[in-house]
């Protein structure tokens, strides 16, 4: 399937699941920790700056939709953290996942991870979780542009200890866009 990504806008912010376009479209999930890069990966993907861009953590608080050339919903999720108690954030972002469990519309997922850092609990279990959805997930590893080989190597490892083979480096070189871009593709 030819997906053209420049073709690209922004539908809507929505609170929760139940808000979300009225259509049948089907949806890409886009999560990953806080500060990850999640929405640097979509302008990137689209060739548009659609996506806010903040140097502070936590700045989504809504899922974002993008429309993708008419074909599917492209969704900014909040992003996910580690807290030592429940705010109110963290309750609203475990009801939007939960939503997103056996959601028809639901395609699959892209998940991003920093491993230039060592993964906590709260990751592997976030992890785990997705994959009870039954839902393909795409792994993206950011930031890659700071990785050197050996570094590469030891994401590769980590990535592989997660059950996540094979993950995606995404330094937003047109070469690893396209291979992102492809793997979406793949799952619609």
């Amino acid at each position: 399937m030819r997906i053209d990504f420049q073709k690209a806008r922004f539908v809507i912010s929505a609170p929760s699941l139940s808000s979300r376009p009225k259509d049948s479209i089907p949806e890409v999930l886009i999560v990953g920790r806080s500060n990850v890069g999640k929405s640097s990966l979509i302008n990137a993907l689209t060739g548009q700056k659609l996506a806010f861009k903040s140097k502070k953590a936590g700045k989504t608080k809504l899922l974002n939709y993008f429309l993708i050339d008419s074909r599917f919903y492209l969704v900014d999720s909040p992003g996910y953290g580690s807290t030592g108690f429940a705010t109110m954030l963290t309750i609203q972002f475990s009801s939007m996942m939960e939503a997103y469990a056996n959601y028809p519309l639901l395609k699959g997922i892209v998940l991003l991870l920093d491993l230039r850092r060592d993964l906590g609990e709260d990751d592997k279990k976030f992890i785990r979780y997705l994959e009870t959805f039954g839902k393909p997930i795409v792994p993206v590893v950011t930031k890659a542009d700071t990785y050197n080989q050996a570094m590469r190597h030891k994401a590769e490892l980590r990535a592989a200890d997660l059950g996540l083979e094979k993950p995606f480096f995404s330094d937003l070189s047109d070469k690893s866009l396209f291979q992102i871009r492809g793997a979406i593709a793949s799952i619609l």
